[in-house]
């Protein structure tokens, strides 16, 4: 051997070739890495993109078919139950149903259809409420039917942001079983079933009603009203009103549907206004909110939520025009 060659040390190239395959690795490694995260947020972008094309801020209201002379308490069950809870099936049943709840961060995106649904639980609540204790039994002191409490007390009352799966019940799931009971007790009204349904409207309950209708527009236009709304919350508020308002729209034909007296007693004038404005706040959908561009509302940009104000205002007072009648 020379005396300047340097001797082979195997276990040195062992270690240089590991190392070069360990860092050769890596980098590949971090390739599939950055591919799969590229490929994960491409899909989070088409799922929101999708869900924003497809789910949309509205409704189709309930327009009941008018009841004849030989309709039966079950015919007027149907169409109360259907009101109080149309507007929630509706959303429900949309391909990507219930957004306040999901997971993939869609609320804080598409957050329009997000305040309407919001909306829409909110008055579906009390309606369930105040119709299960009028319409449903035949005098205070009777017991309330144990599917519209169920309904009430249990599945409306799930917070709209829950999530779950199995058996861990979430907010879309709960409020399917409030909407199936109420069908349930609907369709069992003057059965000769253990459990047969009352249906039993007086004067005092349609007078109880439409204060429900009053108090949720008045309650709509408190918040539209709101002297410190900011520009990027009006879009929010306009739709979570617009919620609130295709509730009291189903429950108000509903109501009339069922009895004439509505009408005839609040009114023909005062409820064809109230409809027709009720139905010009299921129409309002801009393509762009603007608030104005000031408070005094004489700038150049236009004011979408006084518009819509105005339509619920009219409502508002022809809804108490009508229990201001009743009165008398």
């Amino acid at each position: 051997m020379c005396r300047g060659a340097v001797e082979k040390n195997p276990r040195l190239d062992y270690a240089l070739i590991k190392d070069k395959l360990f860092k050769r690795a890596n980098i590949v490694n971090f390739k599939y890495i950055k591919y799969a995260a590229a490929g994960v947020a491409g899909l989070y972008v088409l799922y929101v993109v999708t869900v924003g094309l497809v789910s949309s801020p509205a409704g189709d209201p309930f327009r009941p078919e008018p009841l004849d002379a030989q309709a039966t308490d079950t015919d007027r069950a149907v169409v109360m139950a259907e009101g109080v809870t149309h507007a929630l099936s509706d959303q429900l049943s949309t391909f990507f149903g219930w957004l306040p709840n999901d997971l993939l961060f869609v609320p804080s995106i598409l957050d329009n259809t997000v305040s309407y649904q919001q909306g829409v639980i909110y008055a579906t609540r009390p309606a369930s409420d105040i119709v299960a204790k009028t319409a449903a039994r035949y005098g205070k002191n009777d017991t309330i039917d144990t599917r519209l409490a169920d309904a009430t007390s249990r599945y409306f009352t799930y917070s709209e942001k829950v999530w779950g799966f199995w058996f861990i019940y979430d907010a879309e799931g709960k409020y399917k079983e409030g909407i199936k009971n109420w069908r349930a007790w609907a369709q069992s009204v003057g059965s000769t079933a253990k459990n047969a349904g009352v249906y039993n409207v007086k004067s005092d309950d349609i007078y109880t009603v439409l204060k429900y209708c009053a108090s949720m527009t008045d309650y709509a236009l408190g918040i539209l009203n709101d002297e410190k709304m900011g520009h990027f919350e009006s879009d929010n508020n306009i739709y979570y009103t617009k919620g609130v308002c295709a509730v009291v729209g189903n429950v108000l034909r509903a109501l009339a549907t069922v009895d004439s007296s509505v009408a005839e007693r609040g009114g023909q004038e005062n409820l064809d206004e109230a409809l027709k404005r009720l139905d010009y706040v299921a129409e309002f959908n801009p393509l762009y909110v603007v608030a104005g561009g000031n408070e005094i509302g004489d700038a150049m940009l236009p004011n979408h939520v006084a518009a819509l104000a105005r339509h619920i205002d009219v409502a508002n007072n022809r809804i108490n025009d009508m229990l201001s009648s009743m009165e008398k």
